[in-house]
């Protein structure tokens, strides 16, 4: 009966640990990180998300960051008149199917930056970066994009 014991264990630990070991490249995400090469002032995805969605015609996601001064704005007010010195970032990625989650989508790779900096006056400086590394590039109608991003509103959580 020891014998019959010691068995059990030994193959009910062997179970546990194999199906404990993670799944090879499910780890980071790097295609869809930001690389040193980039030409950002800073890296937006150490940013507080405010919202974030999707463009299903364009198999594209987004979410919209900001430095403190952005998201304690947007989490207090409705409007786009954010203060002197906030910034927002609106990153947009390719989508691909999820290998964990059938139906799911997951970031693949940044597709565009925008960047949105206000000023003492009120008017906010648009940037826009693309390629790979991400560089600065000329936009189509940049006051147009302004106003798109910053009048999102901020996602309600519980």
């Amino acid at each position: 009966m020891k014998n019959l014991s010691i068995g059990v264990i030994m193959l009910t630990t062997m179970v546990l640990f194999s199906s404990c070991q993670s799944q090879p490249g499910l780890g980071l995400n790097d295609a869809a990180s930001l690389h040193s090469r980039d030409e950002l002032p800073e890296n937006p995805l150490l940013l507080h998300a405010i919202t974030s969605g999707v463009q299903p015609k364009d198999s594209t996601m987004y979410t919209l960051y900001g430095n403190d001064a952005a998201f304690i704005y947007a989490g207090s007010h409705g409007d786009s008149s954010y203060p002197d010195g906030a910034v927002l970032y609106e990153v947009t990625w390719q989508q691909q199917a999820d290998e964990q989650w059938a139906g799911a989508h997951v970031p693949k790779k940044i597709v565009y930056v925008e960047r949105l900096e206000y000023a003492a006056d009120g008017q906010a400086t648009y940037t826009l970066y693309r390629g790979t590394p991400l560089k600065k590039a000329a936009a189509a109608n940049p006051a147009l994009r302004a106003g798109v991003i910053a009048g999102q509103r901020m996602a309600v959580s519980p």
